[in-house]
């Protein structure tokens, strides 16, 4: 595949080089869209970074479906339980859980993920050398200890600015081959993916609204009413869902970029 690299590209690629040694000492690695184990459909996205830092097995994004399982910070308790389970699930179809190691529903599917011995992978707004939120450092170095990995856009030392976050959203996404949200509300960050879910042409679920209060999942009945989502009533949805998924050929995602 050949690569057209942008002068911002050169400029990337060559800020990872200088940092490369310095990164070492974090245990963070980089690669570049060029290489081997950088993710195959993240290649085919619009804007797609150049270079990514990562911490751990980064393979295992293109040896093995990958699913986001996202939604609120300020989940309900029943998310929250949903949350773990579905990442139970995915962990018994090999599914690799992606989301951004946020508080609420991202935490509980990592949890799930691990607990039933699965693989995880967290893609950080920031340097990985400053995981945010920090409550949940614990729980980054227990995904890169059980085989997943973390991942970011930005190098060591870059600060965390709020666009970040909206940006990293595209490559939870991007990196996967579908989406599922769990619970969010209309106006919450979880949204951004799922408009980008839509414009990479990803796989999107998202659990019914009626099992939420109606405040909690006012994101899950926009979904419902403006996309062509699955939504997922019970166990079997998810397990016909999560089939699908696994089920899917890797390819080589279509782009008008080509």
């Amino acid at each position: 595949m050949d690569i057209v690299y942008s002068d911002k590209d050169i400029i990337k690629i060559e800020e990872a080089k200088k940092k490369s040694d310095e990164m070492a000492r974090y245990g963070i690695k980089y690669c570049t869209v060029g290489d081997n184990c950088y993710p195959r459909v993240l290649r085919k996205i619009a804007n797609r970074p150049a270079v990514l830092y990562y911490k751990g097995n980064i393979t295992i994004l293109n040896e093995r479906h990958n699913l986001a399982v996202i939604g609120g910070r300020r989940c309900s308790k029943k998310a929250e339980e949903l949350a773990f389970m579905t990442g139970e699930y995915c962990a018994q179809y090999n599914i690799n859980v992606i989301n951004g190691l946020a508080l609420g529903c991202d935490t509980a599917a990592l949890k799930g993920a691990l607990h039933n011995g699965g693989k995880c992978v967290a893609i950080m707004p920031s340097g990985l050398d400053n995981i945010y939120p920090q409550s949940n450092s614990e729980l980054a170095d227990d995904i890169v200890s059980h085989g997943g990995c973390l991942i970011s856009e930005y190098s060591i030392c870059s600060g965390l600015k709020k666009y970040q976050y909206v940006e990293r959203d595209r490559l939870q996404s991007g990196v996967s081959d579908g989406v599922l949200v769990v619970e969010a509300e209309r106006e919450s960050g979880t949204m951004h993916t799922v408009e980008y879910a839509k414009q990479q042409y990803r796989r999107l679920a998202c659990y019914c609204n009626a099992l939420f209060a109606i405040e909690k999942a006012t994101g899950n009945q926009y979904i419902q009413e403006n996309s062509r989502a699955q939504i997922i009533n019970d166990t079997n949805d998810l397990n016909i869902f999560l089939n699908d998924i696994a089920q899917e050929p890797y390819y080589e995602q279509m782009s008008l970029f080509d």
